[in-house]
């Protein structure tokens, strides 16, 4: 029986950051945990999933079949670390709870980014964003962030989501794995940072005269 992943197998993370990979001898140990019966294990597998989705989608969030993933290979971790787990059910609730608070954080984290990626530095944009308030800002960031390419989106949201002393690490990273220099990198994120803000500006002037 083929076990159901969304992710297929996971890529390496755009920035370079380590993370740890599903691999066989951890999702065997997680199957092991479930039923000593290959088949039945992987029964208990799939049901244990759907029951995860359906954790996470009670609770709106937006990544819910990957948490569902993420939360199994996190237990898969612990097993194949030699952490003995007697009720993996009542233990992955527990995992999907910690899971779902980091995906809320994440998603707040890179809305505030994308509204401060769309910073125009441009009075009359600020005084449209003012006058719409902030549902009209919303509608139009992500209007505008959806416009941009899957790459340019991935970039633009990589190289500005990190901070502190690693900063300059990962866009190393992030350059390497996109075979540009640093200094390519960082033109081509200011390009797209401007392509947004102007797209934002833009979009909230056209909002602001259409009220008026």
């Amino acid at each position: 029986m083929e076990l159901k992943r969304s992710r297929g197998e996971p890529d390496a993370p755009i920035a370079g950051r380590r993370r740890w990979l599903l691999n066989r001898p951890a999702l065997t140990a997680l199957l092991s945990s479930l039923d000593a019966d290959e088949a039945r294990a992987a029964q208990h597998y799939e049901r244990l999933r759907e029951k995860l989705i359906l954790f996470f989608s009670g609770r709106r969030s937006p990544e819910a079949e990957d948490s569902a993933d993420e939360t199994l290979d996190r237990i898969s971790r612990r097993i194949e670390e030699g952490e003995q787990i007697r009720d993996v059910t009542r233990f992955a609730y527990a995992v999907a709870r910690l899971v779902l608070s980091e995906s809320f954080k994440r998603v707040r984290r890179r809305g505030d980014l994308l509204a401060r990626l769309a910073s125009t530095g441009d009075s009359r944009g600020d005084e449209a964003a003012g006058a719409l308030g902030s549902d009209g800002a919303v509608e139009c960031i992500r209007r505008c962030t959806s416009d941009l390419s899957p790459e340019d989106r991935d970039l633009i949201l990589h190289y500005y989501d990190s901070g502190g002393r690693d900063q300059q690490e990962e866009r190393k990273q992030l350059a390497a794995r996109l075979d540009v220099s640093p200094v390519a990198l960082r033109l081509r994120a200011f390009r797209i940072r401007r392509v947004l803000a102007v797209c934002t500006r833009d979009c909230l002037a056209d909002q602001a005269e259409r009220r008026t």
